[in-house]
């Protein structure tokens, strides 16, 4: 495996482990894009998640999260190129004491480097949550000014449940705000929602970098199927998550 580049990811494996079919496909998924930095959501177990990482990826991966029991966020990271510098959740997102922290991990380059600072979130979901979106928004907002301030490398992975026009103006201005470059921004899909009445496909899985990626790409069935809606949704959504993978590609310096 040829590592010339730096590649990140993020992932929602839903409501993962839901069987031993799910956690063999999301590894697979995970392998395929070859990065060694994936931030992922809706962890229930991540016992699971180590035991299924070294048997697919290799006894060099960690990973750390934010804590919580059920549908956590965190960081699966090769620790062969990776060193684990520190970690923080900040509850700037917490809107009136719930929903998720933005998870804030540091990793330096195994042999020394510049840090690499990964921020994981979940945001609020639906329609109807996006008020409370839109307060968190206001909260990462300060959360990613603060990293970007230390001159860190910074990248923002995660679910941002980007369901309605205004979460992409919210993405947009956040970019705009914390000098960060809105990467997922020209993906098609990035995520599959069933529903009795079919399949809509939604972007709503997003990776903000400190620089433009060289490539961005949605992977998994969002890399072969097409974002209209259909009548039902691809087995992957079934058998895998209603999520894909968002994978971003840097150029080594």
């Amino acid at each position: 495996m040829q590592h010339d580049n730096l590649r990140v990811a993020t992932f929602n494996i839903e409501d993962f482990p839901k069987d031993d079919r799910q956690v063999a496909g999301a590894l697979d998924e995970m392998a395929a894009t070859d990065a060694s930095v994936i931030g992922v959501q809706e962890i229930s177990s991540a016992r699971v998640l180590v035991v299924a990482a070294h048997a697919r990826l290799g006894d060099s991966w960690q990973f750390v999260d934010d804590g919580s029991s059920r549908w956590a966020v965190g960081v699966l990271y090769d620790g062969a190129r990776w060193t684990l510098r520190s970690r923080r959740v900040h509850d700037d997102t917490r809107v009136d004491g719930r929903n998720k922290g933005v998870l804030d991990v540091r990793l330096e380059p195994a042999g020394g480097g510049a840090i690499l600072r990964v921020l994981v979130v979940h945001l609020k979901s639906g329609t109807a949550g996006r008020p409370t979106r839109a307060r968190q928004f206001a909260g990462l907002a300060d959360v990613v000014a603060e990293a970007r301030a230390t001159g860190e490398r910074v990248v923002v992975l995660g679910d941002f449940n980007a369901t309605e026009a205004a979460d992409r103006d919210d993405l947009a201005q956040l970019a705009a705000a914390t000098r960060m470059t809105w990467a997922s921004e020209p993906l098609a899909c990035t995520a599959f929602w069933a529903r009795d009445d079919g399949c809509p496909r939604s972007r709503l899985d997003h990776v903000l970098t400190w620089e433009p990626p060289t490539h961005i790409e949605a992977t998994g069935a969002c890399a072969h199927e097409g974002c209209d809606w259909q009548a039902s949704c691809p087995l992957y959504a079934d058998e895998v998550s209603d999520h894909c993978p968002v994978v971003a590609t840097f150029e080594t310096r």
